[in-house]
């Protein structure tokens, strides 16, 4: 995270060892691009899930399909998949969305056999899809993946650091959520060969102060930022 260790020492109780982090064996800055929506509305606003379904499609359209697009709400994901149902079917690209007839497995086995699909998928999506080729080469990221604080455990642990006076957004929160989202970012290369572009549709990675770990935490490469109006600001992500 933010390009240390120090979360993961604390998280597996290792503060005593030390540490090393490899380069990817990837060429980021030719292999991927960034593109970050600056224009949608924020995830917890009212205008959100009305502006999502449009702006997937514009990401959908700029790869001709080949896209995961990653989730963090079934709701969301099973609307968003009704609205725009009959236009990928109109541009012929087939939509494959996670929970309905097919397995998991065979969800990903569509996906790769029809290089133009697009897959909609929510949190086993996120880590351990290995789709390299042409199949993939977009990952649209539509919310940061910021648990919610249900799960009984997740609550303890959240009470804990606030008893003893700590922050639990930045203590744990917003670590496990940046660990997900570099997990997301990496379903796009998979092989030294692999090419395309990440999407993030939250804007609140160019807006929130913490924004800046989320792309901080992810390898450098060319980066645009998109506006409503259609047009690219492009930017080097080492400018975060």
């Amino acid at each position: 995270m933010n390009n240390s260790l120090d979360y993961f020492r604390r998280r597996i109780g290792g503060v005593g060892v030390d540490g090393i982090i490899l380069d990817s064996p990837f060429d980021h800055h030719t292999q991927m691009r960034l593109c970050i929506a600056r224009d949608i509305p924020e995830p917890d606003t009212n205008g959100f899930a009305d502006a999502l379904p449009q702006w997937i499609m514009r990401s959908v359209v700029r790869s001709k399909g080949k896209a995961l697009v990653l989730f963090t709400s079934t709701a969301l994901m099973r609307s968003v998949a009704q609205q725009l149902e009959d236009e990928f079917s109109q541009r012929g690209i087939k939509l494959l969305v996670q929970g309905f007839d097919q397995q998991r497995h065979e969800l990903l086995q569509e996906f790769k056999r029809d290089i133009h699909s697009v897959l909609f998928g929510l949190d086993s999506f996120w880590q351990g899809v290995d789709v390299p080729g042409e199949a993939l080469e977009h990952v649209i990221i539509t919310r940061l993946p910021f648990a919610v604080p249900n799960h009984p455990l997740i609550e303890a642990k959240l009470e804990t650091i606030t008893q003893r006076g700590g922050n639990s957004f930045m203590e744990y929160t917003l670590p496990e959520a940046v660990l997900k989202f570099r997990q997301g970012v990496g379903r796009l290369l998979r092989s030294q060969s692999d090419t395309g572009m990440v999407t993030i549709l939250d804007s609140r990675v160019l807006k929130k102060r913490y924004g800046k770990i989320f792309l901080s935490s992810i390898p450098h490469c060319p980066a645009e930022i998109l506006t409503a109006e259609g047009e690219s600001i492009f930017v080097e992500t080492e400018d975060w």
